[in-house]
């Protein structure tokens, strides 16, 4: 008998190590991405609609989305999307989304969005938080938050005291909550004045954001940067009418590489900025010889000579933007 059980127990024992080791293992637990950007698509006086990206990667069996309104689920969806019905006119409402899966992950939340449904007399908000993120000599960075609701607006507009002293294109700038701009060519030693603004074109001009005051450093460096060398232009591989340039960067005594800024002319007229690269895409430039310039300017304001090379667009080259 005791042979008998000893021989079961045996048995036992080897029957439990084979299924321990043909059993599947657990799921492993997946870094799920929060779904971001959370972008508006459109709001009434009772909808808010919106919509998100979301990243896939590593995600067992089906994704689906948690629809959070004011803290609280409202949906669980496998849309990128969400429209929230039977809002009070004129209320704020809070949302943010968070993805989980079939194997029980979730995802860290997506950032909080906060709307103002429409209605008689509400004016939705503009930008907020203005800031400074540089201050030199002859140029200042600035930076903002904007609106949630940003999407119906057109622009946004910096002023100076009363003065309009940059517009900026919203259209760039979709889902992304921060922008910054740099103001250049000012005095050494002048005060600004900041204000932020958005402009709706059905609604019309936001309230401001906070005054930002300021004061441009004195100009201690009067050495110019070296000019650009290597200036090249390419036509896009996507556009006949639009140019690639790529040059090699220029140096400075004061700032560096990275802090150096670069103009670019096309025939004489200003075209665009970029800093601390040494390429730009020009989108349309005319039919027939185009000579373009790119020339350094450092943050006192001194400026180098520029390179400049000559582009052909040929007229058969059509506009189709």
């Amino acid at each position: 008998m005791t042979k008998f059980l000893h021989r079961i127990a045996a048995i036992l024992a080897v029957v439990a190590v084979s299924a321990v080791m043909l059993s599947p293992p657990g799921a492993a637990a997946v870094a799920l991405s929060a779904p971001e950007p959370l972008r508006v698509d459109s709001v009434t006086a009772t909808q808010i609609a919106f919509h998100w990206s979301q990243n896939t990667s590593g995600s067992v069996g089906i994704l689906r989305a948690r629809v959070y309104q004011n803290g609280a689920l409202v949906t669980t969806t496998r849309l990128q999307r969400y429209t929230a019905s039977g809002l009070v006119p004129g209320a704020t409402y809070s949302f943010h989304v968070i993805a989980a899966d079939d194997g029980g992950n979730t995802s860290p939340p997506s950032r909080t969005i906060t709307i103002t449904t429409r209605g008689p007399g509400v004016v939705p908000p503009g930008p907020a938080n203005l800031r400074a993120t540089e201050v030199a000599a002859a140029r200042v960075g600035l930076a903002f938050e904007q609106p949630d609701d940003s999407w119906d607006i057109g622009h946004y507009e910096i002023l100076d005291g009363a003065t309009v002293v940059a517009t900026i294109g919203a259209g760039a700038f979709s889902g992304i909550p921060t922008i910054n701009l740099a103001l250049r060519g000012l005095a050494p030693q002048s005060s600004h004045s900041y204000v932020a603004r958005a402009v709706r074109g059905a609604i019309g001009v936001s309230p401001s954001s906070n005054t930002l005051t300021l004061s441009t450093l004195p100009r201690t460096d009067l050495a110019a940067p070296s000019a650009p060398t290597g200036l090249v232009a390419k036509v896009d591989r996507y556009a006949c009418f639009s140019v690639v340039l790529t040059w090699t960067q220029s140096s400075d005594n004061a700032d560096p590489q990275s802090a150096v800024d670069y103009e670019i002319l096309v025939n004489g007229t200003h075209e665009g900025w970029v800093r601390g690269v040494g390429t730009h895409l020009i989108g349309i430039v005319p039919v027939g010889n185009n000579t373009i310039a790119v020339r350094a300017v450092d943050s006192s304001g001194n400026t180098s000579a520029s390179a400049i090379t000559t582009f052909l667009r040929p007229p058969d080259c059509g506009d189709d933007a």
